[in-house]
């Protein structure tokens, strides 16, 4: 095992010397590189303070405002702020819960007419800056008759982040101009999962479907910070006719914005041949000025997709070894490509390197296998939930097998030490593609939440010793291959990996129903924030 100590060892000791000051989660995925990285110390990145995680208070503390929170939630200037399905947002006030207010007050809530737009707030809000106020911004349907019928048409909301008074609405962002299901001739556009991404004095967000019935065509819309006004001469669109669905949130760096697209050839309303513009199934860096495509990157081709969307949105890392774009497929292959060209440094499992291009007549599966979880970046090693070796077995078992685990990946070593460690998180359900959410990482301390309404905290193995070790292929570890498992794992060709330690296993109030579909546990210096589908926001502390 690779374990990069001395690289660790000064990143811990960074993060340390930060820890006099209180540090927010100001967006989705923390900041504009969507790292899922708290790089501020406090509490939850002391292993033995984690043992100590338990609920500090719930929102609403009795009952329910109704809706799920879908969302994650974000804190800044001492408030939690979130969405729900419900077609209302919330601020609350973080060290109590109190509900400080609600947007709309009283109402009519965001929600669409019909189905198409009637999915209320699914996406994270971020903060920004308006004429000098703090402001909040979220996405959601607008219910005014007056645009699109009321359907569901969506825009974005800037709002005052203290008095939630309205600084701006969007021009429309996504169209809904009928109800029809499998419609070729209207527009069933939405912005539910995509959070807004704040870059370059300008607002992003992504456009996709809703049912795929039949899919959109993708989009990134890009509104002027200041007014909320679509930015003139702004315009990316995924195919020259329909796919590729920005299901995610798109992240930045100096260099560009990226974002990755869902697919292009099902769902589309028939047979249809390949666009001659397909940026469907890619990773994708645009201008930010223009939304000009400046690379590409498509490892499955168009014959063999069958709706593997990349919806899990790309983390920017700064790593040792340069600029790296990464996530995964729903196929359960995860990436990590060059920032500055679109190459593929690597795949996981290594498939098909150097170029990680599938061939058009390859026998692997890409389909929807329900990898759809954005993963988290701490130094050189990227956290996320992916399919593993059990990728490259003809078994529908071995695509599922990886649903409850997550895989800490060296991103610049080769391949034999590419794994860090392997974890089986527990009260996930193994056969859910819905077993575990996002996960997020402060001082080498994993969060994540799962679908049995439990938070789980797990140290890397530089700050604990593990609990074992397992192969890397999950399918030579006991009691199934017996005593000779290790032997045989390395007489394969495989590796011996550690799992690591859980230092704390909270079950939530909600039960089963407390694990959000896209939800993340948002890490401030002394307390975790999960929304859940229960219709609940907790907050976690260790004191």
């Amino acid at each position: 095992m690779t374990t990069r100590p001395l690289f660790l060892a000064l990143s811990l000791a960074a993060t340390m010397l930060l820890s006099g000051c209180e540090r927010d989660w100001p967006s989705y995925r923390y900041n504009e590189h969507r790292s899922g990285h708290q790089p501020w110390a406090g509490p939850l990145s002391v292993p033995d303070a984690v043992p100590g995680l338990k609920v500090e208070w719930t929102f609403p503390s009795s009952g329910s405002e109704g809706g799920q929170f879908r969302a994650s939630p974000v804190k800044f200037e001492h408030r939690v702020f979130i969405g729900s399905s419900s077609g209302f947002f919330y601020a609350l006030d973080a060290k109590t819960g109190n509900k400080l207010w609600q947007y709309p007050d009283p109402g009519p809530p965001l929600l669409g007419t019909c189905n198409f737009g009637n999915y209320g707030i699914s996406s994270s809000a971020t903060q920004a800056r308006i004429h000098g106020e703090e402001a909040v911004i979220f996405g959601a349907p607008d219910p005014n008759p007056a645009v699109d019928g009321g359907l569901g048409s969506g825009r974005l909301y800037a709002l005052n982040a203290q008095s939630g008074k309205v600084i701006w609405t969007s021009d429309v962002v996504s169209h809904v101009t009928g109800c029809t299901f499998g419609s070729l001739v209207e527009l069933h556009e939405r912005i539910a999962y995509s959070s807004p991404l704040v870059h370059d004095d300008k607002v992003y967000v992504g456009v996709h479907d809703y049912g795929d019935d039949p899919i959109q065509n993708g989009k990134v819309m890009a509104v002027d910070l200041q007014t909320g006004h679509l930015v003139p001469g702004f315009s990316y669109l995924s195919t020259s006719t329909r796919g590729g669905g920005v299901w995610n949130s798109p992240a930045a760096d100096e260099k560009g914005v990226y974002f990755t697209t869902g697919n292009t050839r099902n769902w589309n309303g028939g047979s249809q041949p390949e666009p001659p513009i397909n940026n469907g199934l890619s990773t994708v860096r645009i201008n930010p000025q223009t939304g000009a495509v400046d690379w590409k990157f498509q490892p499955v081709p168009y014959n063999l997709d069958d709706d593997p969307d990349w919806s899990a949105g790309a983390a920017v890392m700064h790593s040792t070894c340069g600029d790296l774009v990464e996530s995964v497929q729903k196929d359960g292959w995860a990436y990590a490509v060059n920032a500055s060209t679109g190459s593929c440094r690597w795949q996981y499992p290594p498939t098909n390197e150097p170029s990680c291009a599938f061939p058009s007549g390859g026998a692997h599966v890409h389909g929807d296998t329900d990898y759809k979880r954005p993963g988290a970046t701490w130094g050189d090693v990227f956290i996320v939930n992916a399919g593993g070796w059990g990728l490259t077995v003809s078994s529908s078992t071995a695509y599922t097998a990886g649903y409850a685990k997550l895989h800490a990946l060296n991103s610049c070593t080769p391949d034999p030490q590419r794994v860090r460690w392997m974890l089986d998180v527990p009260n996930a359900t193994p056969g859910n593609g819905y077993g575990i959410g996002a996960p997020t990482v402060t001082g080498g301390i994993v969060y994540v939440t799962t679908d049995q309404g439990h938070v789980v905290a797990i140290a890397d193995p530089a700050l604990r010793p593990p609990a074992g070790y397992q192969c890397t292929n999950e399918f030579i570890n006991p009691p199934s291959t017996g005593p000779l498992w290790s032997f045989i794992c390395l007489l394969d060709g495989f590796q011996l990996v550690p799992t690591p330690q859980v230092l704390a296993n909270v079950a939530l109030p909600d039960g089963a129903d407390a694990a959000g579909l896209r939800n993340e546990p948002a890490i401030t210096r002394d307390r975790l924030f999960v929304g859940t589908s229960g219709g609940h926001v907790y907050a976690l502390s260790t004191h």
